[in-house]
C-alpha cells in the first residue's frame, strides 16, 4: 500500500511544479525550566496503550504478519493491528521507546508536535549496544507506520466513552530531518551536538493526544516503567493499577490477565504462561510495586484466579503521582502562553464547572486550609500531609465542596482520615448527605424506614474497621443486599439512603452474623473470608432465571464502570444493550450462572 501511495505522488509531482515562497522559520520557547516540574519523570499514559495489546508480547513475530484480538464472541469488538509493509509489529522495544517519548514531552511542555535524537533516547533506555542507532531508528519507524484499527474499542476522553465506529490510526507520524540538508540549517544550528546526523519530528496522532492531556490517561512514574525488566510485568503493573483504582486488593481471573496481556492461549501454553506470570509477579514484588500475589487453584488453571496485595502507601503514592503532574501541566500552561493557547481549551474539559471557575480565581490561604482542618476529625490536626491535601483540594473542587466535604468526614467518624476525605470529595458523598437531607422533611417511604430503624450495637462497627478493606467490603456489599430485599427495590434513592446509615446496617449483619467475628483481635483474614467466599461460590454456578435480576445486575456493573469512565447516559444505554444481547442467548438457552454473567459484564466494562 505504501509503496502504490508513493507511486501516485512521483506521478502528480511530474505532472505539475510548484513554486514555494521562502522558507519562513517561526521561533517559539518551548523550553521549561526544570525548576518549573516538581517531579519531571511523571508521565501520562493514554487509556488505551494501560489496557489494549498495543504492544505485542510475541518474541517470534513475523514479517508482514497483522494481528487482530477479539474482546468479544460476537467479534465486532476488535483491534487490528498491521505493520508496514516488509516489517513487524511493535513489540517490547518499542514499548520502551514511546515511554522515553513520553518522558520528553513531558519535559518540552506537552506539545503534540516535537524533536527528539537518538541520543537522548540512548540515554533513557541506558542501552549499551553498538547497533543502538539502528535498533532506534527501525523501532521509531515501526512505531510510526503501524497501523491500528479500533472497533468498539477506543477511548475517547472528547467524547467521555468508547467510540463505537471503526476509527485507523498510527500512535504517531514522523518525519526524519536530515541535518546536512541546507533547508535544514536551523535546526543544524539549534543542535549543540555535531555528531547528529539526522533528528526526527514526532507528531503524536490526535486521538492519543486527546486522551493525555484531558481526562483519558494515568500517571506512571516513567522511570520505574523503564527499570521493569519483564515486558508482561510492566503491562501488568499498568494494567492492575487502573483496575485497583485507589483499593490495596485485586481480584482477577487468570484467564482475564493471560487475554489481555495477552499470552498466547491454548491448552498446552497454559502451564507456561503461569509460569510466565508468576516470574512477573515475583518482579513486581521485588521492585516494590505489590506486596504479594496468590495463584487460587480450585480445579483448572482455566478456572483459576489471582489475588494482588498492594503496600499501604501505594493509594497516597498513586494520588500524590495524579497531583503532581497535574500542577506541573498547570504551571506549563502559564508559564508559556504559546502552549496555553493551544491547550488551554482542553485542559478546562477535565473538570466541572466549579472547578474551572476556582482555577486563577481563588487565592488559598493559610487561614482558609486552617479552618478546613478544624472542620475535620482532629486526628488530621497531627497529618503532615493534611495541609498540602487541602490546599490541593480547593485548587482542584473549590472551597465550598471542601469544606462540606470536611463536615461529612468527620461525622462519619472514619479511621484514616485523609484516605475518606478524598473519596468524599472524590464520589461527591457530602453532595448525596445533602441530598438524604433534604428527603428527610419530606419524609419518604424510603427515609420513614431508615429513621425507624431499631438502635444498634456500635461496638461492632470498630472490629469491624480493625479488618482488611477486601473483607470490609465483601461485609458492607452482603449488607447492602439484605437492605435492598428489605426495600424491595434497588435505585439510587436506596444507595443513598444505605450510604448515609452504612454503619447502623453493617453492625446489624455483624450482629446477624456473630460468627465472622468469632476469633475477634486474633481474626485471620482467611477465616473471616471464608463463610463469604463459600456463599458465593455455591452461589455462583446457580442457573439465573429471574430475568429481572439479570437486568438488574448489568445496570449495577454498568453504573459501576460508570465511576470509572464516566459515560453519558447514551452510552451507558448502549453498553447495558451490548451486555443484555450477549447474555441473552445464553439465558434462552437456561445455561446462563451468575459467574458467566459477571465474566461477560467484565469483558465490556472492563470492571
Amino acid at each position: 500500500m505504501s509503496k502504490k501511495i508513493s507511486k501516485m505522488n512521483s506521478d502528480y509531482m511530474d505532472m505539475e511544479v510548484i513554486n514555494t515562497p521562502p522558507t519562513e522559520y517561526v521561533e517559539e520557547n518551548v523550553y521549561i525550566d526544570e525548576n518549573f516540574i516538581k517531579n519531571k519523570d511523571l508521565i501520562r499514559i493514554d487509556l488505551n496503550i494501560i489496557q489494549f495489546p498495543i504492544f505485542s508480547k510475541n518474541t517470534k513475530r513475523k514479517v508482514n504478519q497483522v494481528v487482530k484480538y477479539y474482546f468479544n464472541q460476537n467479534k465486532d469488538t476488535y483491534i487490528t493491528v498491521s505493520p508496514s509493509a516488509g516489517d513487524y509489529i511493535p513489540g517490547e522495544t518499542e514499548e520502551k521507546i514511546f515511554i522515553a517519548l513520553m518522558q520528553i514531552m513531558k519535559e518540552k511542555g506537552m506539545p503534540k508536535k516535537f524533536i527528539v535524537t537518538v541520543a537522548e533516547l540512548k540515554e533513557r533506555l541506558k542501552m549499551n549496544t553498538g547497533r543502538y542507532l539502528s535498533i532506534i531508528r527501525n523501532s521509531l519507524s515501526r512505531l510510526a507506520t503501524s497501523n491500528y484499527s479500533f472497533k468498539n474499542t477506543l477511548y475517547s476522553s472528547e467524547s467521555k466513552g468508547v467510540l463505537s465506529e471503526e476509527i485507523k490510526t498510527t500512535i504517531f507520524t514522523m518525519r526524519t530531518i536530515t541535518l546536512s540538508l541546507k533547508e535544514n540549517t536551523y535546526y543544524r544550528d539549534a543542535i549543540n551536538d555535531k555528531r547528529v546526523k539526522e533528528i526526527y519530528e514526532i507528531n503524536i496522532s490526535e486521538h492519543f493526544y486527546q486522551n493525555i492531556i484531558q481526562k483519558g490517561y494515568l500517571v506512571y512514574n516513567g522511570n520505574t516503567l523503564l527499570e521493569i525488566e519483564s515486558s508482561t510485568a510492566r503491562t501488568i503493573y499498568m494494567l492492575v493499577e487502573k483496575l485497583r483504582f485507589d483499593n490495596l486488593y485485586l481480584k482477577l481471573d487468570t484467564i482475564f490477565l493471560i487475554k489481555r496481556i495477552p499470552l498466547k492461549q491454548s491448552k498446552k501454553n497454559i502451564d507456561k504462561n503461569i509460569k510466565t506470570l508468576e516470574k512477573a509477579f515475583e518482579e513486581l514484588v521485588e521492585k516494590n510495586l505489590i506486596s504479594s500475589f496468590n495463584f487460587i487453584k480450585e480445579s483448572t488453571w482455566e478456572k483459576s484466579e489471582i489475588e494482588m496485595k498492594f503496600l499501604e502507601n501505594a493509594v497516597i503514592e498513586k494520588q500524590n503521582r495524579f497531583y503532581d503532574d497535574r500542577n506541573d501541566l498547570r504551571k506549563i500552561l502559564t508559564s508559556q502562553p504559546e502552549v496555553s493557547d493551544m491547550m488551554n481549551s482542553m485542559l478546562t474539559e477535565v473538570h466541572d464547572i466549579e472547578t474551572i471557575n476556582s482555577i486563577g480565581s481563588i487565592t488559598i490561604t493559610r487561614e482558609m486550609i486552617n479552618e478546613i482542618i478544624g472542620l475535620l476529625p482532629s486526628k488530621a490536626k497531627v497529618l503532615k500531609t493534611m495541609p498540602r491535601t487541602i490546599k490541593e483540594s480547593i485548587d482542584l473542587y473549590g472551597f465550598d465542596k471542601v469544606k462540606k466535604s470536611a463536615i461529612y468526614t468527620k461525622k462519619q467518624k472514619p479511621e484514616k482520615v485523609r484516605a475518606y476525605f478524598l473519596k468524599t470529595l472524590e464520589s461527591d458523598w457530602a453532595i448525596d448527605d445533602e441530598i438524604i437531607s433534604l428527603q428527610s422533611e419530606t419524609k419518604t417511604p424510603v427515609e420513614e424506614a431508615v429513621n425507624s430503624l431499631p438502635a444498634y450495637n456500635e461496638s461492632l462497627y470498630n472490629k469491624f474497621e480493625e479488618l482488611s478493606e477486601d473483607i470490609q467490603a465483601g461485609i458492607e456489599g452482603y449488607a447492602y443486599r439484605i437492605y435492598v430485599e428489605q426495600c424491595g427495590m434497588d435505585t439510587k434513592i436506596q444507595k443513598l439512603a444505605f450510604r448515609a446509615s452504612r454503619k447502623k446496617y453493617i453492625c446489624e449483619f455483624l450482629e446477624k452474623y456473630p460468627e465472622i467475628l468469632k476469633n475477634e483481635k486474633n481474626i485471620e483474614e482467611a477465616e473471616v473470608v471464608k463463610p463469604i467466599e463459600t456463599v458465593k461460590a455455591s452461589n455462583e454456578n446457580v442457573i439465573m432465571t429471574d430475568i429481572l435480576e439479570v437486568k438488574k445486575m448489568i445496570n449495577d456493573a454498568v453504573e459501576i464502570a460508570d465511576i470509572v469512565n464516566e459515560y453519558s447516559e447514551d452510552e451507558m444505554r448502549t453498553l447495558k444493550l451490548k451486555i443484555i444481547n450477549n447474555v441473552i442467548p445464553i439465558y434462552k438457552r437456561n445455561e446462563l450462572t451468575i459467574k458467566i454473567l459477571e465474566s461477560r459484564m467484565t469483558e465490556y466494562t472492563g470492571v
